[in-house]
């Protein structure tokens, strides 16, 4: 990555982007100040990731809430599989549950079309509560990634306070062990590019996770894992 005005060059956590346009990056305050003359007659503000006619969310009425059971994946936190329960289990969600009125929307799968919403069976604020790793969960926190930094929110990050999770489909779809799979693949897919110096930008779109889904469903059928020949893609 270069700076668009010095051209020095950098990895993409190293620079700052132009919080108009959201493309323009810089390494500096000073290079960002002294371009503007310059950049600002081709400045075009961004609409917001989470206003994409890609995002389902953004479709659904506010507060819908499905008139049936949907079926939903549990995600043990660290302490939870060391009891001895499994890493994903299957959940029936009621209309009832809490999740509709707490639930945590993904950003970076309603970004890519897939409205998912995750329910800390924990209701402690993160700021603030007593942290036990055995309360860390990367998994669920990895459905939490925002796709415009490719981390989550800072308060996400901090070690042993997420827990136990149970996730949806907030469109009333069923949730599948190997949906579950595939889509958190595909954020470890996603971290690996940004580690390597990538803007997340450039690789997030519906049709490239479409692909991805593909991809890793026909390598799980070949190595003879046979449920994923009944998955779906797209999800």
């Amino acid at each position: 990555m270069n700076c668009s005005k010095c051209t020095r060059q950098g990895t993409w956590q190293q620079f700052m982007r132009c919080s108009r346009c959201k493309n323009t990056v810089y390494c500096s305050s000073t290079c960002q100040t002294t371009d503007w003359p310059t950049h600002k007659t081709s400045c075009i503000p961004a609409s917001s990731p989470f206003d994409s006619p890609h995002s389902v969310l953004s479709t659904l009425p506010p507060r819908w809430i499905p008139s049936h059971n949907v079926s939903g994946i549990v995600i043990a936190c660290n302490a939870d599989r060391a009891r001895g329960a499994r890493v994903f289990e299957a959940a029936i969600v009621e209309p009832s549950h809490p999740i509709y009125r707490s639930g945590l929307p993904s950003p970076l799968f309603e970004y890519l079309g897939l409205p998912l919403l995750v329910y800390r069976h924990l209701q402690n604020d993160p700021t603030n509560m007593l942290r036990d790793h055995g309360l860390d969960n990367q998994l669920a926190t990895h459905l939490l990634t925002d796709p415009n930094t490719g981390t989550p929110d800072a308060k996400w990050r901090r070690a042993g306070c997420m827990g136990t999770v149970t996730v949806i489909r907030q469109d009333g779809k069923p949730l599948t062990y190997e949906a579950v799979e595939t889509i958190l693949m595909y954020v470890d897919h996603l971290l690996d590019l940004f580690r390597d110096g990538e803007s997340p930008s450039r690789h997030l779109s519906p049709a490239g996770f479409h692909r991805f889904c593909q991809r890793y469903k026909d390598e799980r059928v070949k190595c003879g894992y046979r449920d994923f020949s009944r998955m779906s893609v797209p999800l």
